[in-house]
Order: C-alpha cells, then sequence, then structure tokens
C-alpha cells in the first residue's frame, strides 16, 4: 500500500509531558500487528512521562485532538528495547479509546526489519513534530522533511545512555520533537513531470537525535527499524 505525506499524519501523534519547565515534546507511530495496536516512539522520549502526560492526534477531519496517553494506552504501559532507542506499549482497546484507533495504523508488513542496506540513492521521508509544531492551532499538521541516507548504518554510542547501537545517518540533522518519528521510503518519487512508484510505502527507522559538533555540522541519526524484529 503506498501512503502519501497526507496521509501519514494519520499514523503518528504527538507526545507531550507537562513538568515545571514546560513541556517535553515527541513523536510515535501507531503500528498494527497480527491486528493488535501498538504505539512505538523512542524511550528517551517517554522517560519522564507522568499522569499528566497527554498525545494530540488528527480526527478524521483534520483537527487536533487532546487524548491522555493512559487513556489512549487503555492501560497499557511502555516497554524499553534492551539495547535501541525504542519504547512499544500494547494498546488495550476500550469502550472509551476505540474511537482513537479507527484506521490509525500502520500496518507491520510495510515494516523493513530486515539488516538490509538503504540505498544513498532513495528518497527518504521524516514526519513528526519538531519543537511541537504541528500539533497545536486549527489543523494538525506534523511536518515533513526529505533527505538520503548519508551511511545506511554505522555504530555509534546513543546519545541518551551511550549503549552502542547501529543507526542509520542522513544528510540533514534533526530538530527537538521529532525524536520517535517514523522515517519512510514512501514508495514514490516526484521528478519533474513524472512520480516514480514503487509497490508500498516502508517504514525503515525511528528517529533518535542528532549528530553535532563546533563547527555547526550536523546529521540526523535514525534507530533502524532491524530492532523491532523479535521485539513487536
Amino acid at each position: 500500500m503506498i501512503f502519501q505525506r497526507d496521509e501519514l499524519s494519520n499514523v503518528i501523534c504527538n507526545i507531550r509531558i507537562p513538568s515545571a519547565n514546560g513541556e517535553e515534546v515527541g513523536t510515535a507511530i501507531f503500528i498494527e500487528k497480527d491486528n493488535e495496536p501498538y504505539l512505538l516512539t523512542a524511550s528517551h522520549v517517554i522517560k519522564n512521562i507522568n499522569a499528566q502526560t497527554y498525545v494530540v492526534l488528527s480526527d478524521k477531519n483534520g483537527i487536533p485532538t487532546k487524548v491522555m496517553l493512559s487513556v489512549l494506552l487503555g492501560g497499557a504501559t511502555f516497554t524499553n528495547h534492551s539495547q535501541a532507542d525504542l519504547a512499544k506499549a500494547k494498546i488495550v482497546i476500550t469502550q472509551t479509546n476505540a474511537k482513537y484507533l479507527q484506521r490509525r495504523c500502520f500496518p507491520f508488513g510495510q515494516i523493513d526489519i530486515s539488516n538490509s542496506s538503504i540505498s544513498k540513492d532513495v528518497e527518504l521521508t521524516t514526519i513528526g513534530f519538531p519543537l511541537g509544531l504541528g500539533a497545536v492551532g486549527a489543523k494538525f499538521s506534523p511536518l515533513s522533511y526529505r533527505t538520503y541516507a548519508a551511511t545506511p548504518v554505522i555504530t555509534l554510542p546513543r546519545f541518551d545512555n551511550q549503549v552502542q547501537c547501529d543507526f542509520i545517518i542522513l544528510e540533514l540533522p534533526s530538530i527537538g520533537g521529532y525524536s520517535g518519528g517514523p522515517m519512510f521510503d514512501l514508495g514514490y518519487m516526484i521528478s519533474g513531470m513524472m512520480t516514480q512508484t514503487k509497490e508500498k510505502t516502508i517504514l525503515h527507522g525511528l528517529v533518535h537525535g542528532t549528530i553535532s559538533d563546533p563547527t555547526g555540522g550536523k546529521l540526523a541519526a535514525i534507530t533502524p527499524c532491524k530492532y523491532l524484529s523479535g521485539w513487536l
């Protein structure tokens, strides 16, 4: 199945964690495996979740809708991956949250859990809520950016806990709030008047963070979905 960029707004949500210093923000994606819904994000995004944590998602009219995280998950809790910067929650469907989950999930069959490398010629699209933008106002409008893999795999210490992990490095940087957001090969590319179409949209990874140095150089680090194999 091919997803257009606008359609993918429906499979993600903005996580917002109120604190004394404002709000921590991040991105999460709804996944469906064996007819069971999950919420998937980066583990560092949900590190400080509390009873006031809520999500913002799109209703059927594209209007931002606020839902308490505990209500959305139906009482489920997050489990962190033992190595990678990933956290999952298997959503318990209730009478209260069922209405938020209809046609919401990205299919597991379109997630690349292999150990294959991504070609540097493949256009990739990351979608999320940098600085929390796109989740408030009159219209639900997550931001997307297109880029390419600078390297399909490189081993680095995680930025949050220094555990060694493989990452996909992108040519462009990420921004705070994109963390946990999905990175897709949409399955199509528009070049001038031509549209090149593949078989389906593929989810390749989730945003981990940004590599930077004193010169101002920055690159995004993506946790590859291969870590979902046997875990999700």
